[in-house]
C-alpha cells in the first residue's frame, strides 16, 4: 500500500516523488542548529579562543553554506540537500545554454545561491529583531509613539507576509501532487526550475579500493590518488554527516517520550528566601511581567528574564534543574 501510495506522488514524467522534495527540505534546515550547538560547545570549551564564534555565527554558516551550496550548484546543478537525495534542478523551458552540458545557466545559478543562502540569512536576522519588538509589545513596552507604531505595524505585516507565503507554499505542493505544476516548491517556481532524478555518474579510473589494493601489494607506482577520489570522499563524509545528524534529531525528539515513563522527582525543598519572591519574578524581583511559569521547578518569571537565562544556562536559576526555552508556559492572570 506504501509503495502504491509512493507511485500516486509521482507525474507520468518521472518527477521525484514529494517524499523526496521533503526530505531534502528538511536535511537542509538540519543542518545550521546541528552546527550551532557544536559551536556552542567549543565556545564554552574555549571561551577565550572561540567565544567569538558564537557571536558571528550567522556570518560563519553564511561563508560555509555559500561556499558550499555553489560547489553542489556548480558540479551538480542542485543543493546539498537535493543532491543527498539523487535530485537535480532543471530548467521548466530548457535552451541551448543548459543543453550544453549538466550546469546551470549562470543566471539560475546566481538566483538559485541566492535563494538558498541570501534569502535564510535575511530571514533569520529578520526574526530576531521582530522577536525583539514581540517580546516589548507582550510587555507593554511599545507606547504610541510612531516608532512603537511603526514597530506594531512591522510585526502584523511579517506575520500576514508569512501566512501568506505558507498558503503559497502548500498551493503549489497540491499542484505539483496533481501534475498541475512542474515545480514543488515556491522557490524553484519563481526560478522556473523543476527537480528530476539525477543521472548516473560516470565511473571513475582509479578508486580507493584501488589504491588501498595497491599500497598493500607494494605497487606503490600504480597507486593514484586524483583529486576527484578527494573531491567524492568530502562529499561522502559531509552527506553521511548529515544522515547521522538527522538521527540524533530524530533520537533527540523520542527523549521527551522515553522519559515520561520514569517516576517524577521529589519537589523541590523549600527556600528561606522565598517570601521575597511572592507574586514577584525571582530573577528581576519585580512584579511580574507577561508571567511564565517554568514546568520543571513551578516558578513563575517574566517571560523576558526566564527567556534570556535559559537561553544562556540552560537551567532554572532557582533550582538548577535542566530546562529549556520550548518548555515554558505563559500564565494569563488578572494582576
Amino acid at each position: 500500500m506504501a509503495v502504491y501510495a509512493a507511485h500516486l506522488t509521482r507525474t507520468l514524467q518521472g518527477t521525484p516523488s514529494v517524499f523526496q522534495v521533503t526530505a531534502q527540505e528538511a536535511l537542509g534546515s538540519t543542518v545550521k542548529p546541528a552546527l550551532r550547538k557544536l559551536v556552542e560547545y567549543l565556545a564554552a570549551v574555549y571561551p577565550d579562543k572561540l567565544s567569538w564564534s558564537e557571536r558571528w555565527y550567522d556570518e560563519l554558516y553564511l561563508l560555509l553554506d555559500c561556499i558550499v551550496q555553489y560547489h553542489y550548484l556548480k558540479h551538480y546543478a542542485a543543493s546539498f540537500s537535493e543532491s543527498f537525495y539523487g535530485l537535480v534542478r532543471s530548467p521548466i523551458s530548457p535552451n541551448h545554454e543548459f543543453n550544453s552540458g549538466p550546469r546551470l545557466p549562470h543566471k539560475l545559478e546566481q538566483a538559485s545561491l541566492l535563494f538558498l543562502v541570501g534569502l535564510p540569512y535575511m530571514q533569520d536576522k529578520i526574526d530576531k529583531i521582530l522577536e525583539g519588538w514581540r517580546e516589548e509589545l507582550d510587555e507593554g513596552r511599545l507606547g504610541k509613539s510612531k516608532g512603537d507604531q511603526a514597530c506594531k505595524a512591522a510585526i502584523r505585516l511579517y506575520t500576514i507576509s508569512n501566512f501568506v507565503s505558507e498558503v503559497s507554499k502548500l498551493v503549489v505542493l497540491a499542484q505539483y501532487l496533481t501534475g498541475k505544476s512542474p515545480s514543488p516548491t515556491l522557490s524553484l517556481q519563481l526560478l522556473g526550475l523543476t527537480l528530476k532524478d539525477a543521472p548516473p555518474e560516470e565511473p571513475d579510473d582509479n578508486s580507493w579500493g584501488d589504491l588501498f589494493r595497491n599500497l598493500l601489494m607494494g605497487q606503490f607506482s600504480s597507486a593514484v590518488l586524483s583529486f576527484r577520489m578527494c573531491v567524492s570522499a568530502c562529499r561522502l563524509l559531509m552527506e553521511r554527516g548529515a544522515f547521522v545528524v538527522q538521527l540524533l534529531r530524530w533520537w533527540e525528539s523520542r527523549a521527551p517520550a522515553a522519559c515520561s515513563a520514569l517516576p517524577p522527582p521529589p519537589p523541590p525543598q523549600a527556600r528561606r528566601d522565598e517570601y521575597r519572591w511572592l507574586n514577584a519574578c525571582p530573577i528581576c524581583l519585580q512584579s511580574w511581567r507577561v508571567p511564565t511559569v517554568l514546568p520543571v521547578s513551578g516558578y513563575v518569571f517574566c517571560y523576558t528574564c526566564i527567556s534570556r537565562h535559559l537561553r544562556r544556562s540552560g537551567s532554572c536559576p532557582v533550582t538548577r534543574l535542566p530546562a529549556s526555552e520550548r518548555s515554558l508556559v505563559r500564565l494569563y492572570l488578572d494582576l
